[in-house]
């Protein structure tokens, strides 16, 4: 019974928070307010909608209950809800075609969820227009993302991201209010900075807040890293910042970037939005991060032969994770096959994989490079110098690291010396310069020196630092990729803004990665070296090629 709640649940969920003013598949609608019809909307839920004409209601069969709607009037009235519970038959009056809030609530109702609302005032509204229409240009001015995401996401509904940018900017013009399903309320003010106050600037902070978190960013699916600063990320993060600024380890006149990234959670408005964050400046940076018990499965699929890592997360704090990995990896050393397992790891910390794990299985140094596309937007380019000065500066910080090479260079003279076929033309239109470099791994001092068989398992679920540990195995070969293409979300060059009057920090990767060949990793990811056999997943197919002799 709960696994059919959730899962109707997370569908409606997944529809009305995609497109808040129009449902992809809805049939068209009496005024453009974003209505749809009833019968349309539950039958694409699965349920049986019957309509009984004798006192014009609808009857709908849904988990395990029945749903009944009186037609008559449209939503436009849809504030006026009357709902009831009575052994387990809902009623809901009036209404032949409802609103995503109407929606929303009457799921939320009927499933017995708890729900919060957010509304808007009219000098609220002129507040969210103002921060939401900054953040926007932000993205124009100083990525091609817009261009990304028209390809690779929007074109798939036939939609484009300008198009996404009017819906919802019609939508807080509109004052429509932003329905939002609670599943869990305590772990949800984890997530959510929520202001107390009913003064125009604390409801604009939670109004916007709600929109771009759970509607306006996840049909974007991470492209560009585009999205909001949870609150327990916001504290993570200014921790480990304010840590690396106090040890002087990273420095912010050695490192912009750092001080660029102060600048944005130190913020008044970030501030006031998220609150004062208490950090215990003795403590180590990846304590910033939280033990994730369970974040590390290692077993022995096959004694003396085939170990098998699968890491869940690199957002846990790894120092507590090499209390399972270190003493793994020295067992399984003299083993002929390691499988680390990164399929439907989101990402997080990239060093967490180069220190914990590449380092401890390779015994000669191996190359490592990048190559970021900046446009010419005064962020991206005070962003991409900063990014040069860090690695400049990188050897001195970390000894295992050597710098190799590093230049900009304009796009058109790379371009001249390089054959890249593939480049997309519309985002290459938004680009100005290139950042090549490339820089030198060198073992750990507690190595151990695996000499067998490394694969790497990815899926299209395996997303920026997980996307960059697969380019590492390619890059090095210190690993065979098997599975799927990634995500394509990449880890880059990024910089994080502060909405003047909310506070919100938003996320912008403006440094924009591609193949060798021109194809933006965003759009299309990282390819394995070797796709899944058919009917097998990337673990039964290293298996077979493990049992077959084939490697």
């Amino acid at each position: 019974m709960k696994k059919t709640k959730f899962s109707i649940v997370a569908l409606v969920l997944a529809i009305v928070m995609a497109m808040p003013t129009t449902m992809a598949f809805a049939q068209p609608t009496p005024d453009d307010m974003g209505l749809m019809p009833v019968r349309e909307f539950f039958e694409n839920l699965g349920a049986t909608v019957e309509w009984q004409g004798e006192d014009r209601s609808i009857h709908i069969a849904l988990n395990d209950g029945t749903l009944i709607l009186f037609a008559g009037q449209t939503a436009a009235y849809a504030n006026d809800v009357a709902l009831t519970l009575p052994d387990g038959v809902s009623v809901w009056q009036g209404r032949s075609f409802m609103s995503a809030h109407d929606l929303t609530v009457l799921l939320a109702h009927f499933l017995s969820l708890p729900i919060m609302t957010f509304h808007l005032t009219e000098e609220a509204r002129d507040i969210v227009l103002y921060d939401f229409d900054y953040m926007v240009s932000a993205i124009l001015e100083n990525s091609p993302w817009d261009s990304v995401l028209d390809r690779a996401v929007f074109n798939q509904n036939g939609l484009d991201f300008a198009t996404h940018v009017d819906q919802f900017r019609s939508s807080i013009e509109a004052m429509e209010s932003r329905p939002i399903i609670v599943f869990d309320e305590a772990l949800f003010r984890t997530q959510v900075p929520l202001q107390d106050g009913d003064d125009a600037r604390s409801i604009a902070a939670n109004y916007l807040f709600a929109m771009l978190a759970f509607e306006f960013a996840p049909p974007l699916k991470g492209i560009g890293h585009l999205g909001v600063e949870t609150l327990d990320m916001y504290t993570s993060m200014l921790s480990g910042l304010l840590i690396q600024y106090h040890d002087e380890t990273l420095d912010s006149e050695s490192n912009l970037p750092l001080q660029m990234f102060i600048e944005a959670f130190t913020h008044p408005s970030a501030i006031w939005l998220y609150g004062e964050v208490e950090v215990d400046l003795t403590a180590d940076v990846f304590d910033t991060l939280p033990n994730v018990p369970g974040n590390i499965v290692a077993e022995i699929l096959v004694p003396d032969e085939v170990a098998f890592l699968r890491i869940n997360s690199f957002l846990a704090n790894p120092v507590y994770d090499d209390s399972v990995i270190l003493p793994f990896l020295q067992e399984v050393q003299d083993f002929d096959h390691l499988i680390i397992d990164v399929r439907n790891n989101l990402g997080g910390l990239a060093v967490y994989f180069e220190e914990f794990i590449l380092r401890r299985l390779i015994s000669e140094p191996v190359e490592i490079g990048n190559r970021e596309f900046f446009s010419g937007g005064d962020l991206a380019f005070e962003m991409m110098d900063a990014t040069l000065q860090t690695i400049l500066h990188m050897g001195s910080v970390f000894d295992w690291s050597e710098i190799i090479s590093t230049e900009i260079i304009a796009i058109d003279d790379f371009l001249a010396e390089n054959d890249m076929p593939y480049f997309n033309t519309s985002d290459l239109a938004r680009l100005e310069n290139v950042m090549l470099s490339r820089w030198e791994i060198s073992p750990a001092y507690d190595s151990i020196h695996f000499d067998g068989k490394v694969w790497l398992l990815v899926n299209d679920m395996s997303a920026s630092a997980s996307a960059m540990v697969a380019e590492i195995a390619l890059d090095t070969g210190f690993a065979t990729v098997v599975g799927e293409n990634t995500s394509g979300v990449m880890g880059s060059s990024a910089i994080f803004i502060t909405l003047p009057n909310t506070g919100i920090i938003w996320r912008i990767d403006v440094g924009y990665r591609t193949d060798s060949l021109g194809r933006s990793l965003e759009a299309y990811g990282i390819e394995p070296q070797i796709r899944n056999f058919a009917g097998m997943n990337a673990l039964e197919t290293v298996l077979e090629l493990i049992a077959e002799g084939n490697y």
